[in-house]
């Protein structure tokens, strides 16, 4: 399997591990030096930051929290592998607690997903990450299945919420790509790890581009643009930095900007609500 793609961003303190578009990010502000882990989304994105938090912090140090901004595969399918190694409280959106006792889990379509194709052209192919997250979709998350993990969470998230064990970071429901969606928000820094509310694409923030309520969107939209953003990490899509990220975002309702095979394939085939 090819190597991670690796970014240590020194301001605000975060490092992302990224195979293709799957991206996990550890944030070395768990409270008492304690990092934390948000989106472990593929095995060997767990596997990589047990590894990236042993080699930093030492054998003994356990994350804060294990962080998943929603329910999707790709957003929870190493969770196993990392704790099973570096521990940590597991924590999912509310929702999810519905999801995970049979409710259904509405999950955009594939006139939605076709929309980012110019984002999966923004980061390295990986062959291998999309064959194990194929095979991650079968044992952990929802999608086309109802939601399972291989043990329960230790809590859930409500909007609001001061995130377990650490300093200022902030819970937001942020609901659009699916109903659970969550963002996590430190004011004090300006840092937004915005799951897939947010993407990026082309060096430009692009807010719930594939999304299962335009309704909901639209109010996330609002509530995001409201945001001082200075450090972006998205769920899907490059790391951004610079002032005023979301106040300039993309909304939505705005095809790709890039206008390559991929930007002429997602506005041609995808669902513009």
């Amino acid at each position: 399997m090819p190597a991670p793609v690796i970014s240590t961003h020194a301001t605000p303190g975060v490092t992302s591990i990224s195979r293709w578009l799957f991206n996990c990010f550890v944030i070395h502000d768990g409270g008492a030096g304690t990092p934390f882990v948000v989106d472990a989304g593929l095995p060997s994105n767990g596997r990589d930051a047990a590894s990236l938090i042993r080699d930093l912090y030492g054998s003994a140090t356990t994350p804060a929290c294990v962080v998943s901004t929603h329910g999707h595969s790709d957003h929870v399918g190493g969770i196993q592998e990392l704790t099973a190694t570096a521990g940590g409280p597991v924590l999912l959106p509310r929702r999810c607690q519905d999801y995970l006792a049979g409710a259904a889990a509405p999950t955009p379509g594939p006139r939605q997903l076709v929309k980012i194709l110019p984002v999966m052209r923004d980061q390295p192919f990986d062959f291998a990450a999309l064959r194990e997250m194929a095979g991650a979709a079968r044992v952990a998350g929802y999608g086309r299945q109802a939601m399972r993990l291989p043990s329960p969470p230790d809590g859930y998230l409500s909007d609001g919420d001061e995130l377990l064990g650490t300093s200022g970071w902030r819970v937001l429901h942020t609901p659009g790509h699916t109903e659970d969606s969550t963002c996590l928000y430190h004011a004090d820094s300006a840092t937004l790890v915005s799951g897939d509310a947010v993407l990026t694409e082309g060096g430009v923030a692009w807010i719930n581009p594939e999304l299962t309520d335009p309704h909901a969107s639209s109010l996330t939209e609002e509530r995001l643009r409201d945001l001082e953003v200075e450090h972006l990490f998205p769920g899907h899509g490059v790391p951004l930095h610079g002032s005023d990220l979301l106040r300039t975002a993309r909304s939505f309702r705005d095809t790709p900007r890039r206008r390559g095979w991929a930007g002429r394939a997602a506005i041609a085939l995808g669902r513009w609500d």
